[in-house]
């Protein structure tokens, strides 16, 4: 079975170091992201072979909501969640409700919420 593959959206460098190495660790292939154009630029080579996009709501002065739009309407990418620590701003809680898309509150409980998730997600088990 190929390993699955998931890109990370964040502007913060030690979200994306924490999120790729444990990832990495229970054997998914990850690619990052800082911003936007990051992104795009990997969907642009790689569409195919992603199965999971992480993306950050607020990715320095751009938008993960923004971002998610652009995925959906170039690539036709629908398999993304949301990660934030705004979702108590009432603007990000209404437009997460909207889109109905799961997100996850940083810090992140990786082991706790992340693992269980993507073993649900994905349908398998891994080993931590």
């Amino acid at each position: 079975m190929r390993k699955r593959s998931i890109v990370v959206v964040d502007d913060d460098q030690s979200i994306l170091m924490i999120l790729s190495d444990y990832l990495t660790q229970v054997g998914y292939e990850v690619l990052t992201a800082k911003d936007v154009s990051s992104c795009l630029e990997i969907f642009t080579t790689r569409s195919k072979d992603i199965d999971l996009a992480m993306l950050d709501i607020k990715i320095g002065m751009e938008s993960g909501f923004e971002l998610a739009d652009t995925l959906e309407e170039k690539f036709r990418f629908h398999r993304y969640v949301f990660l934030t620590a705004f979702f108590w701003e009432e603007e990000t809680f209404e437009q997460l409700l909207r889109r109905g898309k799961p997100y996850f509150e940083k810090p992140l409980k990786l082991d706790k919420e992340l693992m269980p998730f993507l073993k649900q997600y994905f349908g398998e088990e891994r080993n931590l």
